[in-house]
């Protein structure tokens, strides 16, 4: 029995993404065909990829506020660098992506390392900053007239158009998200500085390189799916990425991410981004008004990280239940041999 009930723990997530699946159908006969799945694993593939981004922060123990806007900044550069510059594709891609990445991350990572300043601050301050960053960069207008190439990620398919490219893009993000958590020795440091940073400074982990380092290539994964998404709307809009930091977040925390820090699968997470992909997709399908699926992203955000917490919660309270149980097993047991 327990182990089915741990069995079960581990794949609630795809159960209720099976669960969603017949709700949405029977309410909406249109959400379970081939076209609007498609569509689904195309929105899913951008937050998926920016998902990947903030699951490294927060299994390093940190936060970030600011993944919107960072995706907003890095699509507006790729987008001017492009349009207004001439650059060729792949230099602007990349050039997006790193300067994201070296700015917005590395301020971020280095105000909460150095100054000890609570993440929530430090990434709700970047997230406007960087918010007014993409307005500057044009002045508040969006970028059109994207050269063709620069639309390849977005919105081309292969297979017949049964496999989007944006949607093959997220699966190798996935596979080099696994890989740096849990194949290397980074991966490995970073987990122990989100389980516990005075254990991990004591045993020799360098916590403020590793705290700052989780910001900047978490940033990198974060500017991708800007960039992806600039791609798939074939335009550079700074708007964009408003309400994508809600859905990020409540993916990776239904899908195991824990927002304690120091836990955390990406393969795992796949299932609460689909989670909220379908959400997403169904209410609109179904014509649900835009403002009920705000309270109703609020609330799973707000039930995900509560149970999250509270399973924390019950986890300490044992560990000190069996620290106190052995702590007065050695006192009685001390107090045995003094008396004989």
């Amino acid at each position: 029995m327990k182990e089915f009930k741990k069995h079960l723990s581990a794949n609630a997530c795809w159960l209720v993404l099976i669960a969603l699946l017949i709700f949405f159908y029977f309410l909406s006969p249109n959400f379970l065909t081939t076209k609007n799945m498609i569509t689904v694993l195309k929105q899913v593939s951008v937050n998926g990829i920016c998902a990947v981004g903030l699951a490294i922060i927060l299994i390093g123990g940190g936060i970030d506020l600011s993944t919107g806007s960072q995706a907003a900044v890095s699509g507006m550069i790729c987008s001017t660098l492009l349009v207004d510059k001439g650059w060729p594709v792949l230099p602007a891609f990349a050039a997006a992506i790193v300067i994201t990445a070296c700015t917005v991350g590395l301020l971020n990572g280095i105000s909460i390392a150095y100054t000890g300043m609570p993440p929530l601050i430090a990434t709700l301050g970047t997230q406007n900053v960087a918010r007014g960053i993409a307005y500057l960069i044009t002045n508040g207008f969006i970028v059109y007239n994207l050269p063709e190439p620069a639309k390849i990620v977005g919105q081309t398919s292969l297979l017949g158009g049964y496999l989007p490219i944006c949607v093959l893009l997220f699966v190798v993000i996935l596979f080099i998200g696994h890989f740096l958590l849990n194949k290397t020795s980074y991966g490995r440091m970073l987990f122990a500085v989100g389980a516990n940073k005075e254990a991990a400074r004591l045993s020799g982990i360098p916590v403020n390189k590793i705290v700052i380092s989780s910001y900047v290539i978490g940033s990198l994964f974060i500017s991708l799916g800007g960039v992806v998404l600039m791609s798939r709307v074939n335009s550079g809009i700074p708007s964009a990425g408003t309400d994508i930091y809600i859905e990020i977040l409540s993916g990776c925390t239904i899908g195991g991410i824990s927002s304690r820090g120091g836990k955390g699968n990406v393969f795992k997470m796949l299932g609460g981004v689909l989670v909220m992909g379908v959400i997403s997709n169904g209410m609109n399908v179904a014509g649900i008004s835009e403002y009920y699926q705000y309270i109703v992203k609020g609330a799973i955000l707000i039930i995900a990280v509560g149970m999250d917490s509270y399973q924390s919660v019950i986890q300490t309270n044992r560990r000190s239940h069996i620290i106190r149980s052995a702590a007065a097993a050695e006192e009685k047991k001390a107090g045995r041999g003094g008396h004989v």
